[in-house]
C-alpha cells in the first residue's frame, strides 16, 4: 500500500509517490514517480460557489497524473486544504492524552470556530504537555465538512484511488520539513510560495507555532511584469525566473520589490503574532518552497531583509532516484514545488476521515 501525495492548487496539480523503507538512521526513501499538470483556468478559485466543476477538474487531474506518470502502484490519495474554509489555531486546554483529545476538543473548540460545530470536522495535535497551570498547548484544526467531503468525492470519481488523508497545506509543509530534519529544535520559518497564495509556518523550538496564509502568490508577480512591459505571460515568467533579461531592469526591480514586500509583510505579521507568546523569538533560518522559491534573486532578498540564512527547501535532494528515469537538473528545479506533496506522500496509511 502506497500513498500518492497530491498538491492541487489554483493553477497546477502536482503528484508524488515515494517508497519508504526502514526507520531512523537506516531509513531509505526512493522516488517512484512524480507529475505536474495545469488546472483549468479559474475553476478552483470558484470552489465555494461551484463545487461540481472544481471536483471534476480535481478528479480528472489526479486520474491523468496517475496514468501519465505511471503511479498506479499508489492506490491511496492524500490531499490538503487551504483557504478560508478552514481554521488553524494554537489553543490552551486542560491536559488530556492524544487518544482522548478528539472527545474533549469539540467543547474547547466551539469558542474559536465561526461555524456550527455540526458543520465542521475538528482535529488537533498536542504540541506541549502540562505547564504550571495544568494546561497543554494544542494545535486546533477545523475544516468545513462539505469541503472535506467534496475532496473525498473527487478522489472517488477517479475510480482508481481511495482517500487516505485530508491534511492542510501548512502542516503538510511542516511534515516534509520534520521528515527531512527530524528532532530539529531550531526557530525556522517555512514559506511556501504558490501561484495564488503563500503559506507560512513559524516553528518555535522545532514545533509549529504560528500558521498563516496570504492570498498574494507568484502569479501576481507574473501579471505585474506583464502589465509593466506589455508582454505575454510566457515572457513574464521567463523574466521572473531570470532566464530572460527584462526590458528595463530598474522598472522590473520596482515590480519585484513591491510584490516581495507583501510577502515579507505577511511573514512579519506571523513573527509578531509569535512574539505575543514568545517575546524573544527570532528566526534562525528561512526556507523557501513552492514554485516561487526559484524566483530570480528571492533567496538573497530574504537573506538581506531578515539578516539570517535563507535557502530553498527541496525535499527531493534527500531522496534516492533512478538517474535513467529522472534528470538531476529537473529534480533540482521541481523539488521545491513538491514540498507540500512530499509532506502528503510520507503519510503511509489511511486514516479515518
Amino acid at each position: 500500500m502506497s500513498v500518492i501525495g497530491f498538491d492541487i492548487g489554483t493553477y497546477a496539480a502536482k503528484a508524488l509517490l515515494l517508497s519508504i523503507k526502514g526507520k531512523g538512521k537506516s531509513q531509505s526513501v526512493t522516488l517512484d514517480g512524480l507529475g505536474f499538470s495545469q488546472m483549468p483556468s479559474g475553476v478552483m478559485a470558484q470552489w465555494e460557489d461551484q463545487p461540481v466543476p472544481a471536483r471534476t477538474a480535481m478528479s480528472a487531474a489526479m486520474r491523468t497524473l496517475v496514468k501519465l506518470c505511471k503511479l498506479s502502484r499508489g492506490r491511496y490519495a492524500a490531499l490538503s486544504l487551504s483557504g478560508e474554509t478552514m481554521i488553524i489555531k494554537k489553543i490552551s486546554m486542560p491536559v488530556t492524552s492524544q487518544k482522548e483529545l478528539r472527545q474533549s476538543l469539540a467543547l474547547e473548540a466551539e469558542q474559536y470556530i465561526p461555524y456550527p460545530i455540526s458543520e465542521v470536522i475538528i482535529d488537533g495535535h498536542i504540541l506541549t504537555t502540562e505547564d504550571s497551570y495544568g494546561q497543554m498547548s494544542v494545535l486546533l484544526v477545523a475544516a468545513r465538512r462539505e469541503v472535506v467531503y467534496n475532496y473525498i468525492q473527487a478522489i472517488a470519481l477517479t475510480k482508481v484511488l481511495k482517500p487516505a488523508v485530508i491534511d492542510i497545506d501548512v502542516l503538510a509543509l511542516f511534515n516534509a520539513y520534520d521528515f527531512i530534519y527530524p528532532n530539529s529544535s531550531e526557530n525556522v520559518i517555512l514559506v511556501d510560495i504558490g501561484a495564488s497564495m503563500i503559506h507560512i509556518t513559524v516553528l518555535v523550538d522545532g514545533l509549529p507555532h504560528t500558521l498563516k496564509e496570504e492570498s498574494v502568490g507568484g502569479q501576481r508577480l507574473t501579471e505585474d511584469i506583464e502589465d509593466a512591459f506589455n508582454i505575454s505571460p510566457e515572457e513574464a515568467e521567463s523574466i521572473k525566473f531570470g532566464t530572460t533579461a527584462p526590458p528595463d531592469l530598474n522598472e522590473c526591480r520596482e515590480v519585484f520589490d513591491r510584490i516581495v514586500s507583501n510577502w515579507q509583510a505577511a511573514i512579519d505579521r506571523a513573527i509578531e503574532q509569535t512574539r505575543a507568546e514568545v517575546p524573544n523569538y527570532n528566526p534562525s533560518k528561512i526556507f523557501l518552497a513552492g514554485g516561487g522559491a526559484n524566483i530570480n534573486g528571492l533567496v538573497e532578498q530574504f537573506h538581506n531583509y531578515y539578516n539570517v540564512p535563507a535557502d530553498i527547501f527541496n525535499p527531493l535532494t534527500y531522496v534516492k532516484f533512478n538517474t535513467k528515469k529522472f534528470d538531476r537538473s529537473y529534480i533540482d528545479y521541481i523539488g521545491p514545488q513538491m514540498a507540500v506533496a512530499f509532506g502528503l506522500a510520507i503519510r503511509s496509511k489511511p486514516e479515518k476521515l
